[in-house]
């Protein structure tokens, strides 16, 4: 029986944990954007979240989509290799009849678009993968998608060669009272130089630039304003002897004379100094610390 960690030579995991990270604030990110396009374009209340993110290959990818589905072919001006984006049949009708003024929800027709509603859709999707610019920022990624066209049967897409590793990302989707999952798949080859800089960015010790923002955020806190304050030693007082007080009245602070005063600053001593005067004002300097 086959170890539960053995390697498979004929699929070499590429991704490291800090790759993983990464393309999960991306697809976070991404998913956040989807679900507010969606809201705000169908006017009902609509939810995308992220449930997976990992390596596969392309045939694999090919093999596990329904059949038919709405597949937008994307392209990249400065990256290499397309990607796609996915959505079930059943949820991009209840988009169409939405969108014509239909209820949406309910039993939909399991078909291909026609030349109307391949319209329809085209534009909610352009809008949604344009989303991706955004959400690659935090790679330092700059990603202009395009939809290239649409296709409904994943077996007429040849985007890469059947063993090429891809990244898929997998959504949850609700619009109204309809749910399925929808996909995005991404060549691995489009985002290594992107994911490399990952690497590398959590692999090299924090210095150059790093250092130098460091250096720079200390500075700044040198400079914060501190209130600080100079106290006798605290004294207990009853409720009545505190409402008796009067004009006149001497309030003894049992706070020996030759005792210095506590400086604090947040309710924390830092020092300690004697009471003293600077001119017209009154001042302490610090004895100890």
């Amino acid at each position: 029986m086959p170890s539960s960690d053995a390697y498979d030579f004929r699929r070499p995991n590429r991704f490291s944990r800090e790759h993983v990270r990464a393309l999960q604030i991306v697809n976070e990110t991404f998913a956040r954007q989807f679900a507010t396009v969606l809201s705000t374009t169908l006017r009902v209340v609509s939810q995308a979240s992220v449930t997976s993110v990992g390596q596969t290959t392309y045939d694999e990818y090919v093999a596990s989509v329904p059949n038919p589905s709405l597949l937008a072919v994307l392209s990249f001006d400065e990256l290499p290799g397309q990607g796609v984006f996915q959505l079930p049949m059943d949820i991009v009708m209840g988009v169409v009849d939405r969108l014509l003024g239909g209820p949406g929800g309910g039993n939909q027709p399991s078909r291909a678009l026609s030349d109307i509603e391949t319209g329809l859709v085209r534009r909610l999707v352009q809008r949604i993968v344009l989303e991706l610019t955004y959400s690659f920022e935090s790679l330092d990624l700059v990603v202009h998608p395009k939809v290239v066209n649409l296709e409904s049967d994943a077996q007429f897409m040849q985007l890469a060669p059947p063993a090429e590793p891809v990244i898929l990302s997998r959504f949850d989707i609700r619009i109204g009272d309809q749910q399925a999952v929808s996909t995005l798949c991404l060549p691995f080859a489009t985002l290594q130089p992107a994911l490399d800089k990952v690497g590398a960015r959590t692999s090299t010790p924090r210095t150059g630039a790093d250092s130098v923002a460091a250096r720079q955020v200390e500075q700044r806190l040198y400079a914060v304003p501190v209130e600080v304050t100079v106290a006798f030693r605290e004294v207990s007082l009853t409720s009545s002897e505190v409402l008796a007080l009067a004009v006149g009245d001497v309030l003894p602070l049992r706070h020996p004379v030759a005792e210095p005063l506590s400086v604090a600053t947040d309710g924390i001593r830092v020092a300690a100094a004697v009471p003293g005067s600077q001119g017209q004002r009154l001042a302490c300097q610090v004895v100890s610390a």
